[in-house]
């Protein structure tokens, strides 16, 4: 492995993280109009410091091809590297100390959601539209931004691309992969764009909000300028907004493109309907249940039912009611769309539909294999055919993902955590969902400190598709 090709391509990251600061930074003098201390420590010194540190990598590095190896290193970390300097600004403007400015950066470059911030509506709004925009960034993938604007990283992108892009089945709208990542980052920027209009014009909200807000839907991120997250707002016609984006922000973004050159490809899609199908199951048993036993109206128990079903299984994690108080049943369904997750492709988290759509006829097929052993029977999905490579890679991945979320659900127990809190954490943070139940229903706050570095390494595997970090904790992968 080339070292120098990793250090000179994760300064490059660092370096164009560090000019993104410069937008929260304009966002702090518009409001102070003055070149204040709070705007040096907050955002001069950190922009400064990652674009140096950034320098010196890119220095110390050489630009060359980025083979097999290079690439696993270079996504993972060059993602631990956005959280850490992302952090600085939550760190040098004391607004969270050191662990907590990492959990934070994490949760918004992951876009997991999970917060350790309270009293959000005391917190200054430069520093809070940060949080929001790193979730935006890291929403379609941050060495997918690099590769859309970077020629070097085009050039080599495929490593890159097929490291980080959520998903078994690796998709592209064009041959060239930095055509498709920019086809990509181009279909994200307009629908964000549009729900920014439309919160903005349609719901009445203030356009800081509309901003922050929409920079977390898209993202299927879920951080909130609020302290009660959406349901502050107290607007319905809102959360019907951020409903339909969050449901859009779960379709696979290949899917999105197909609206303009074949719209039928879309309700033809397996995943896509077996992705409405869980929704709607999930929409009409939650809505039911609610009904009965919290509500008394079937229009406030499909308001907050239905949104709080779709923010959990695209993993934005947006909340407009405390779902925590709410019967065992919601509750374990909305556990549940904690692992389902959203489509393959999207900006979600989790499982992914396709993976659980192809296990399930795995399942079957099995079954079958047994009724008849001589035969010969072919997985497909639509009607192209399921190599057993990716069926294998499947199995794998739901194999690590479950033994993950055990063994990190047991040390979150052991630090203190009740069973549940424990449990939920790491499926909402290794899922990139947010919210958990009990200690972690609303923040995490009062989670350990060895809790906070567990559950960041929850958020930092599962968004990278899980074997992006664990084959760097291989011995085999260092010794060539």
């Amino acid at each position: 492995m080339n070292k120098k090709i990793v250090y000179g391509s994760i300064g490059s990251i660092l370096i164009y993280l560090g000019i993104l600061m410069i937008i929260p930074l304009a966002v702090a003098w518009y409001e102070e109009r003055t070149l204040s201390l709070f705007i040096i420590k907050t955002w001069l010194i950190p922009l400064v410091t990652t674009v140096s540190s950034g320098v010196i990598l890119e220095r110390a590095g050489v630009k060359g091809i980025i083979k097999r190896r290079e690439g696993f290193v270079i996504v993972a970390l060059g993602w631990l590297a956005v959280a850490l300097f992302g952090s600085l600004p939550y760190a040098f403007s004391a607004t969270l100390g050191p662990t907590d400015a990492f959990f934070e950066s994490m949760s918004g470059f992951t876009t997991t959601g999970s917060t350790v911030m309270l009293n959000l509506e005391q917190v200054d709004r430069s520093i809070l539209l940060w949080r929001s925009f790193t979730q935006w960034i890291g929403g379609m993938g941050v060495i997918l931004l690099f590769i859309a604007i970077l020629p070097t990283f085009g050039i080599a992108g495929s490593q890159l691309f097929d490291r980080e892009f959520p998903g078994p089945l690796s998709e592209r709208i064009r041959p060239r992969i930095q055509m498709t990542a920019r086809m990509l980052w181009s279909i994200y920027l307009i629908l964000t764009g549009a729900e920014i209009l439309a919160l903005f014009y349609a719901a009445k909200m203030p356009l800081y909000h509309s901003f922050c807000t929409a920079f977390c839907t898209m993202p299927t991120g879920g951080f909130s300028p609020l302290t009660n997250n959406i349901a502050g707002y107290a607007n319905p016609t809102a959360e019907v907004i951020i409903a339909v984006f969050m449901f859009l922000a779960g379709m696979n973004f290949i899917l999105h493109y197909s609206l303009i050159r074949k719209p039928r490809r879309i309700l033809a899609n397996k995943e896509f309907q077996v992705y409405c199908l869980f929704l709607l199951a999930a929409i009409s048993i939650i809505t039911a249940d609610l009904y009965i036993h919290k509500f008394g109206s079937i229009q406030e128990a499909l308001r907050y039912g239905g949104f709080q079903a779709i923010s959990f299984m695209t993993t934005s994690g947006f909340t407009t009611s405390n779902f925590d108080t709410w019967s065992h049943l919601s509750k374990i369904i909305l556990f549940s769309l904690m692992f389902i997750g959203a489509c393959g492709g999207s900006t979600g988290g989790s499982i992914k539909v396709i993976r659980i759509y192809v296990l399930l006829k795995y399942f079957k097929q099995r079954i079958r294999k047994i009724l008849y052993p001589h035969a010969i029977f072919v997985m497909k999905t639509g009607e192209k055919p399921i190599s057993d490579d990716i069926v294998q890679g499947i199995v794998a991945f739901f194999i690590s993902y479950i033994l993950i979320f055990v063994v990190c659900s047991i040390a979150m127990t052991a630090i203190g955590l009740d069973m549940v809190s424990a449990a939920s954490s790491v499926a909402a943070t290794l899922g990139n969902v947010g919210p958990g139940f009990c200690l972690v229903s609303a923040n995490y706050a009062s989670v350990p400190i060895l809790g906070k570095y567990i559950l960041s390494f929850c958020m930092w595997a599962g968004r990278l598709e899980l074997f992006t970090v664990l084959v760097l904790l291989t011995p085999a992968f260092w010794k060539g």
